[in-house]
Formats: structure tokens, sequence, C-alpha cells
């Protein structure tokens, strides 16, 4: 009897990927996802045409399956393709990762932290906390990986990341613990030549010529514009336009009438009495909307967090934001 005729399918496939696919194959299959082209994603991974077009052809043959087809301007992915190419992109990714960990070692590190973080608590933690760290431990090798918690979280329940530094989870796996390290709000910013720029206890009323920058969505912050700032000035303008960039946020900012709302962690260093400042925040009265966030905090293993990672945080409680 065939090994088919006993062993799942997928097995099967497993067993061909690990003994016949090389990392090559694996790199043009990413390159021509991207660009849609055999020429130039034979160039990108310097191989010739022929080459690469032999090893899709290899590989296709080890699948026993169709990963691309010709169009009228190229080629696409077919399902399969599209479903090998989104598993591939990780592995490389983690590869690529590994690589520089790699080469930190080599070049001296004692040893190495994997740590993810929103722009947030890169901002309001990590900024600060690293550099105490490494006053203590300039061999440590740290990769930090900046996106966020819907893509950092899962890459550390796998084991690709030693902790996340993000807001505090609605549901976490019982492996895993959050620890609340910075508590937050959301805030008002405007130019520093905004006309109340200054004023003490600003009425959210007298926002209501303002034009907003829309905090990006699916983000704690957007679901406070949307349910109270909206509510209450239902004339509301706004640039169509939604992002965290403080980079793109303080080239708007400098419009007429432009205000945005942020959380205070990424604006915490903005002095209003700041002439240099772009952008500071507004002194709005206490009650002018709910505008509690989750806590800023760290996630990571309940029971085998790294020893570093622990004198990393260590220095937080000590030290304080």
């Amino acid at each position: 009897m065939q090994q088919t005729d006993h062993c799942p399918e997928g097995k099967v496939l497993f067993s061909r990927l690990t003994r016949h696919v090389r990392l090559r194959q694996l790199q043009l299959l990413l390159a021509l996802q991207q660009c849609g082209s055999i020429v130039q994603a034979a160039a990108h991974v310097h191989m010739s045409q022929s080459a690469a077009t032999q090893a899709l052809a290899e590989l296709e043959r080890v699948l026993d399956m169709r990963l691309f087809e010709r169009h009228a301007r190229g080629m696409r992915p077919t399902l399969a393709g599209q479903t090998l190419t989104d598993t591939v992109r990780g592995v490389m990714t983690e590869l690529e990762e590994a690589a520089q960990t790699l080469a930190a070692i080599r070049m001296g590190a004692s040893a190495a932290l994997r740590l993810g973080t929103i722009p947030s608590a890169a901002q309001a933690i990590l900024a600060q906390l690293l550099t105490q760290f490494y006053c203590q431990h300039p061999q440590v090798h740290i990769d930090v990986q900046e996106g966020s918690s819907t893509r950092l979280l899962p890459q550390l329940i796998s084991g690709g990341l030693d902790a996340v530094f993000c807001r505090q989870p609605s549901l976490l796996p019982e492996d895993f613990v959050f620890e609340a390290l910075f508590e937050d709000q959301a805030v008002v910013v405007a130019s520093h030549t905004h006309p109340l720029v200054g004023q003490r206890q600003v009425r959210l009323a007298q926002l209501s010529g303002a034009r907003w920058v829309l905090p990006s969505a699916n983000i704690a912050v957007r679901d406070i514009f949307e349910r109270d700032i909206l509510s209450r000035l239902p004339d509301a303008q706004w640039f169509p336009v939604s992002t965290m960039s403080l980079s793109v946020l303080e080239g708007l900012l400098s419009q007429p009438q432009a205000v945005a709302l942020l959380p205070r962690s990424i604006v915490a260093d903005r002095d209003p009495a700041s002439t240099n400042a772009r952008c500071v925040v507004l002194d709005l009265q206490a009650d002018s909307f709910q505008c509690a966030l989750p806590p800023l905090g760290v996630v990571c293993r309940r029971e085998a967090a790294p020893q570093l990672l622990k004198e990393m945080l260590k220095l937080w409680r000590t030290a304080g934001p």
C-alpha cells in the first residue's frame, strides 16, 4: 500500500516541503507575489529568468499544485499560492530577525530579548526604560518590533516574542499575564499657534468650529472620539486622514483650527510653555468627556518570563514613569 493511502494529505505535503524545497524558492515565491512578474522576481533574488521559471515549476511539482497563474499583466497567485506565500512571509521574517540576533551575539552580545510594542507604549515606556536598562546591561541585544497588539500578541503566544508592551488586553490565555505600568488618558492636542493654547479650563463646546485629525481605526482613542466627542459636537468636521503618526499629525495641525485626540502617552513630552513644541495638549475641563484609556503595560508568560525582562521591569517599578 502506498504511503498516501494511510497518511493524512497534510503530512504528505509537509514531508515533501521539508525534503525538497529550498529557501531560494521561498524567496522567489514572495518576490513573485509582490511584483507579479517572473522577470522582476528573478532579478530581485539574483536568479536568471530561466532558473526562476524552473524553480517555480519544481516547487509546483513537489506539491502537485498550481501556485501561480498567468494573466494579461503578468502572474498572480492561486488560492494555494496565496496560502503558501502568507505563511512563507512569516517564516522569512522570523529567519531575518534570528539572523540579526545571531549577528549581535557574534559581535559580542551576551544575551537577547525580543520585544513587541505598540506606538504609545514605545513612547511612554520603552523609550525611557531601554535607556535605563542599557546602563546596566550594555551587552544585551534587544530586538524591538513596533506594530498593533493584534499582530504582536499572537507572536508572543507562539513564542516569537518574549514580551509585548501594549494596552491591557480584554482576553489572554491563562499562561500569560498583563502588568499595568502606565495610566493613560485621551487628550486634545493642537499646534502651539492655536488660539486656545494657554487658556485654562477650555470647554469642549469651544472646539465646535475645529477640524479634527481622526485617530487610526480600531484603537481605544478612536472609540472615545466617536462615542464622546462626536456626540457632543454633532457638527464636527475632520480631515480625510486617520493617523497616529506624530510627524503626519504635526503637519496637519498647522492648518487653521486643526486639533486631534491622542493618548497622553504619545505626547507626554510636549510642553505647552515651549515655543519649539509643534503640538501641545489643550487644558480641557475635566468633565469635558470620558477620557480614561486602558492602561499601558506588558504581557509576558506568567511562569517563564526571561530573567532579563524581570530585571528590566524591576527598573521601571523602582524609577517609575
